[in-house]
């Protein structure tokens, strides 16, 4: 495991290793085949309660439930920034870019996705 892996990601993989073996077995094959089939739009996502006991996955899904929470947090407040630094304080994309390298690409993102929206 990396130094720098996330508390949420530790968090997520502690709970799922706590899960039977058998539980993990079934949910890694069920993640993998909806992890291939995601794009094809037959394909009809299970129910992970379908495979094994909502009791069995109470700490994984409160985890997985942890870390989507953080990353929508995460995501609105550097779109929030981006707009402040290019709207009120008329920052340049390079400029903004330039002093958050570690969100370059999302930043580059929600900034297209402004100038389409707002028709600048």
């Amino acid at each position: 495991m990396k130094k720098d892996t996330s508390a949420d990601m530790v968090s997520f993989i502690w709970e799922y290793m706590k899960l039977p073996e058998d539980v993990r077995n079934k949910v890694k094959s069920e993640m993998d085949e909806i992890h291939e089939h995601c794009r094809d739009s037959e394909f009809q996502k299970p129910d992970l309660y379908d495979i094994v006991s909502k009791e069995e996955v109470a700490g994984l899904e409160q985890s997985m439930q942890k870390i989507f929470a953080d990353i929508i947090t995460e995501v609105s407040s550097i779109a929030c920034w981006v707009y402040v630094e290019k709207y009120v304080h008329h920052k340049s994309l390079q400029e903004m870019l330039a002093e958050r390298k570690d969100v370059d690409k999302f930043i580059f993102a929600v900034d297209t996705w402004f100038e389409k929206l707002l028709g600048v």
